[in-house]
């Protein structure tokens, strides 16, 4: 568990690092963020899954009732300090969801924000045809007597 503890320490750093980096708008930084998280996530996974294989072995079940189950059988030495890795370990994997719950959040509100802007300037360039002259440049408008219209070209 302290292996788990530490990874999801590292987890909730990078979390906070993307939160950062979506409130100051560098979202330069935010791959290199999301190719960590990613690492991070598969290494949580690995020893999630171990934890598992673990409280199956020594309790019968992988849930809280399992680890509850496990720390009854410890001697109370190491059931206290196991307890509490384990506490800590269920708080902070509550932190960190929480706290990319809110990342989703800025990047939702960041994307529609883009999106808006995107279809503003959509707009506008739909209700001005950019129209070429006989010198080959763009024109909002046709200058009088330049060009022909395109069905006559």
């Amino acid at each position: 568990m302290k292996r788990e503890l530490l990874a999801f320490r590292q987890f909730h750093s990078l979390l906070q690092a993307e939160q950062d980096a979506l409130i100051s708008g560098n979202t330069d930084s935010l791959i290199a963020l999301a190719q960590q998280k990613n690492a991070k996530v598969i290494e949580l996974t690995q020893l999630a899954e171990q934890r598992n294989r673990f409280l199956t072995d020594r309790a019968g079940s992988t849930n809280q009732i399992g680890m509850e189950a496990w720390l009854d059988s410890c001697d109370p030495a190491d059931k206290q300090g196991a307890g509490k890795l384990w506490r800590e370990l269920i708080e902070l994997a509550h932190n960190a969801k929480t706290l990319n719950q809110h990342n989703g959040q800025l990047i939702h509100t960041r994307l529609a924000s883009n999106q808006q802007a995107l279809a503003v300037l959509m707009s506008a360039n739909a209700t001005t045809s950019n129209l070429y002259g006989k010198d080959g440049q763009a024109y909002a408008t046709p200058p009088s007597g330049s060009g022909r219209p395109l069905g006559k070209a």
